[in-house]
């Protein structure tokens, strides 16, 4: 192997492990001693890897540990655009975050989030003097290689160059990603599935999204569309329509967004519910109006919810079915409620097999979870991304030459 591709080998186990010594790679890579030497030399050289601090001896010499340079890396500026709002988030690539700031998109039309954006990242890059990268996390279908956010109705972007546009106007690398598979590079870094090879995140919110890891990596699929499980057809009666333009489809029956158009839909042709008030004196109801009604043991507010987690058990079902994961992640407010878990677990015990064992359990991250993501994306790139690696060093006045 050549030694270009070996480095890039060796960079990653330096990066998943964060130490290691050098005999721990030279049993890794199968390689002898003067061997990994020299390339750990010409690693060193380049300030790619640092010794950091001495280990612990097991008898003879004390080995010395190497650990990737973070300093090589500038801070990590993340937009993390949900359906509602935006996380911002500024970090380094070791996990660390020192700024949080979430805002609302109520009062922004569609056409002006990304001059909203441009400013959001004007901004930060006029008061944070160390960004080496910007991250962008959307929602919809995303084609990651070519930066194109290939469709997302939330934002009625259509075959959008995010990353072209961002990086023409501020002249810094940008990453785009989709968000469920952010969400499970996130999860399998600081979450419940680290460690686990074969897992699945569900996430609901306005939609619904999936994004499958197997054998430790995020699987894309041929058009990188796969996760799209919010556009199964789950209920072939329904007259349901999705934003897909099918009837039936999971998201048109479990989403946020189909449950309270059904319970408001319901309210104003005279079903009885506690959340008539609410609806009343908002003008539109929220999902945690709707939890609190499920609390409350409202009647419609269960009835509606309870038909949502059917469909949902029905999705898992399939999941657990085709790919066999080891723990599905759960992610989105309506996961939050006992009561809905518990009733997901019972529907669940119907389809599952005696002897499938899978853990499923919502997350436990909460909004870290989407101020973390843009990290996760950058992290899971360095040194798997030759391009992006490079002119993410370069930007820091670094450089590393893959050859």
């Amino acid at each position: 192997m050549k030694q270009s591709i070996r480095e890039e080998e060796i960079l990653k186990i330096i990066k998943e492990r964060k130490m290691i010594s050098r005999l721990e790679l030279a049993e890794i890579f199968d390689l002898t001693p003067a061997r990994i030497s020299k390339i750990i030399k010409s690693l060193l050289d380049k300030q790619i890897i640092l010794e950091k601090n001495i280990g612990v001896s097991t008898g003879g010499r004390p080995p010395v540990i190497l650990t990737i340079n973070e300093k090589i890396f500038g801070d990590v500026l993340g937009l993390n655009l949900a359906p509602k709002n935006i996380f911002l988030s500024v970090g380094q690539v070791n996990g660390e975050i020192r700024k949080r700031k979430k805002y609302s998109l109520e009062k922004i039309q569609d056409e002006d989030i990304l001059n909203f954006i441009e400013k959001l990242i004007a901004n930060t890059l006029s008061a944070e003097k160390k960004i080496g990268i910007i991250t962008v996390i959307i929602t919809g279908f995303v084609n990651k290689e070519k930066g194109i956010s290939i469709m997302s109705p939330h934002y009625k972007w259509r075959n959008l160059n995010i990353v072209k546009h961002l990086e023409e106007k501020f002249n810094i690398p940008v990453l785009l990603e989709h968000d469920v598979r952010a969400m499970a590079l996130t999860e399998q870094q600081i979450g419940e599935c680290r460690g686990v090879e074969d897992f699945v995140i569900f996430n609901i919110s306005e939609g619904i999204g999936t994004c499958a890891c197997i054998d430790g990596n995020v699987y894309r699929g041929f058009n990188s569309m796969a996760g799209e499980m919010g556009h199964i057809v789950i209920n072939t009666s329904s007259i349901r329509k999705c934003s897909c333009g099918k009837r039936g489809c999971l998201e048109a029956e479990s989403s946020n967004t189909a449950i309270i158009k059904r319970i408001t839909s319901d309210i104003k042709i005279g079903k009885y519910s506690m959340l008539k008030d609410i609806l009343s004196k908002k003008g539109s109801l929220e999902m945690d109006d709707i939890l609190l009604g499920v609390k409350k043991r409202d009647f419609l507010a269960i009835q509606v919810t309870n038909e949502a987690i059917e469909y949902i058990a029905q999705g898992l079902n399939i999941l657990v079915s085709i790919i066999d994961p080891e723990k599905i992640v759960l992610v989105g407010e309506i996961f939050t409620s006992k009561y809905l878990m518990d009733t997901l677990r019972f529907e669940l015990n119907k389809f599952s097999l005696e002897f499938q064992k899978c853990i499923i359990e919502p997350t436990k991250l909460g909004d870290e979870l989407f101020y973390y993501s843009p990290i996760a994306v950058v992290t899971k790139n360095i040194f798997e991304n030759k391009e992006f690696t490079k002119k993410y060093i370069t930007k820091m006045g670094g450089s590393y030459d893959f050859n």
